[in-house]
């Protein structure tokens, strides 16, 4: 067995025993009646799902698309404002502020505001997606950015590298580590966003399936659209750790790779 394959399997063993050893208390709290009325069984979820599979991959699929959207979105724009940061070192402070600013606001808040000025639909849903991952990706960058080493960056000064070669050649591979972790964190915030968005009204989405099981009272197939949620969240965060893995494959600033500045 390859060293990557145990690194995977042991990375997956300990969450997976905590899910089970949950599952099974919960089983048997259930069974014992100290759980209320609005907690089904782990048992009564699970019998849910082959009735709700279609309408699970019918909502999944649209909820997973906005997501990916908002999230490409957010990350374009935080890598574009990043680097107009690392070329021109006086904008860096306002436009990390505007994240801030942006961050500070409630998405639950504002996301009503945007189905007023762009209305129902896809277009709320990617929009609230995209502002929800925004900022852990602009810091993420923005740090990544700044973790050049001071040497190789008076190496490109020497040779007289362009901007172009000193952000492709020197930026990028430096911010990885900071990308990955910023992406990480990103990914199911935008999943979030969607959820959000798509509770301000929709007729297609997971949002949309569990405010629609809420209102007919049926527990078990909210609580099994909530756990698709967390699964998805979970898949996202697990696929960009794997790409990291193949991708990142030297030792990031914060463990002492490159010096700071």
């Amino acid at each position: 067995m390859s060293g990557a394959r145990q690194g995977l399997i042991g990375a997956l063993v300990p969450p997976m025993l905590v899910l089970l050893a949950v599952g099974l208390g919960a089983e048997l709290a259930k069974g014992l009646g100290l759980l209320p009325i609005t907690v089904p069984a782990p048992s009564q979820v699970a019998a849910m799902l082959p009735t709700s599979f279609d309408d699970l991959m019918y909502h999944g699929a649209r909820t997973v698309r906005s997501a990916l959207t908002g999230y490409a979105v957010a990350a374009s724009l935080a890598l574009a404002l990043a680097s107009v940061a690392l070329a021109i070192r006086a904008l860096e402070r306002p436009i990390v502020s505007m994240a801030v600013l942006v961050d500070c606001i409630p998405i639950i808040a504002i996301a009503p505001i945007f189905v007023i000025w762009i209305g129902q639909g896809p277009h709320l849903h990617v929009t609230v997606a995209a502002i929800a991952a925004f900022f852990p990706l602009l810091v993420g960058a923005v740090q990544g950015f700044r973790a050049i080493d001071r040497n190789m960056e008076e190496l490109f000064h020497v040779i007289a590298a362009s901007r172009w070669q000193r952000l492709c050649k020197l930026a990028v591979p430096s911010a990885l580590p900071y990308l990955f972790a910023a992406l990480k964190i990103a990914a199911p915030l935008a999943l979030l966003g969607t959820l959000i968005a798509e509770w301000m009204g929709t007729d297609r989405g997971l949002g949309a399936m569990i405010v629609l099981s809420l209102f007919s009272f049926d527990v078990a197939r909210t609580w099994l659209t909530i756990l698709t949620v967390c699964g998805l969240s979970a898949l996202a965060y697990g696929l960009i750790a794997l790409i990291e893995s193949r991708v990142v494959t030297w030792t990031g600033p914060a463990d002492g790779g490159h010096g700071g500045r």
